[in-house]
């Protein structure tokens, strides 16, 4: 039975990248993608920092049509992107400061490579957050930044994520424990679909069935890609899982000058000066507008150097959307052809 047939594909993801790309470095968790332009017009090239909630990197080159790599190309610009590995219990301990670090490897590297002394970065969702904080920390490093559905004020609207976070740091860290210091992927896979359980345990289903029945393949490819991204969770460290809810989230530390401290240097957002773009999807349920927009009031960037970018879509939608890689992504791109 084909219902049968997909749902049984479907119980064993796989990672893939859709556009042709180099590996140029790795170290611990991370692994540095180039994906060259060999049409590229850019002054300098961008790099792309992936959420790191229990998926694949490959959010940022999602499927042939559906591309952040390939919208940026587009614009002649020579794209990076950080893969990051799901945590072996070897990696159990890295904390928020070693991605930071992981991070830099990573921009010293593309600089060692195109001999430019600065960079965009781009941050998608918990990327953003994690853009914004080395920006801070580095901003002789970084051209401008931009971050799309990032947690930045949680406290600014509600959220379920934010609801989630008002659980004692005892659940959390007992959820690491039976990981044996590791986050497992499928918690957090199973915290996402249980924000929208009528959708995830029943609609979804539903439409796959109508799909069959009505002889939609292009439907069901559609379907079929989407469902082997979202069921391909990774694990990350404990460490680095728990200083993010308690540092990020329950503090709501990213708002408060010298709170989070990483290697002894205070993170204070005000540093960043650089040209910022904020993204934000109308509909997105994890991150509220409100708390992404927050970030202007908290960075030392001129607010003419400003762009407030808001999408029709939801949080999955603002990050790899055709509707919003071909609007609002493409604003993205025409900005960072006007930075120096």
């Amino acid at each position: 039975m084909k219902y049968l047939d997909i749902l049984r594909k479907l119980s064993r993801p796989t990672a893939y990248w859709s556009t042709h790309n180099f590996i140029i470095y790795e170290h611990q968790t991370l692994r540095l993608r180039h994906f060259p332009n060999p049409e590229m017009t850019g002054k300098r090239p961008v790099l792309i920092l992936p959420p790191q909630a229990g998926h694949h990197s490959n959010i940022a080159d999602y499927s042939p049509d559906q591309s952040l790599v390939r919208v940026f190309h587009r614009y002649g610009f020579d794209v990076y992107v950080t893969e990051w590995l799901s945590a072996t219990r070897e990696y159990k301990d890295l904390g928020i400061n070693d991605y930071i670090r992981l991070t830099d490897e990573a921009v010293e590297e593309i600089r060692r490579r195109t001999g430019l002394y600065k960079i965009h970065i781009v941050g998608e969702c918990q990327g953003g957050w994690q853009a914004a904080v080395y920006t801070s920390l580095f901003p002789e490093k970084i051209a401008s930044l931009v971050v799309a559905a990032a947690p930045i004020d949680v406290e600014a609207v509600p959220s379920p994520m934010v609801d989630y976070a008002k659980l004692p740091m005892s659940f959390f860290r007992y959820l690491v424990a039976t990981g044996g210091g590791i986050m497992k992927g499928r918690y957090i896979l199973m915290g996402f679909k249980n924000m929208q359980p009528e959708e995830h345990y029943l609609n979804k289903y539903q439409r796959l069935w109508k799909m069959i029945e009505e002889n939609d393949e292009a439907g069901l490819e559609r379907f079929m890609r989407f469902e082997n991204w979202y069921e391909y969770t990774q694990d990350l460290p404990g460490r680095f899982y728990l200083e993010i809810v308690e540092k990020i989230f329950k503090n709501n530390g990213l708002t408060k000058p010298g709170f989070i401290k990483l290697d002894g240097r205070s993170v204070d957002l005000r540093k960043i000066e650089c040209p910022l773009i904020i993204m934000a999807g109308k509909k997105d349920h994890i991150t509220p507008p409100e708390q992404a927009f927050a970030l202007k009031e908290l960075v030392g960037t001129p607010s003419s150097d400003i762009i407030e970018i808001l999408t029709e879509g939801g949080h999955i939608g603002t990050l790899m959307g055709n509707e919003a890689l071909r609007t609002n992504w493409t604003k993205v791109n025409e900005m960072l052809q006007l930075v120096i």
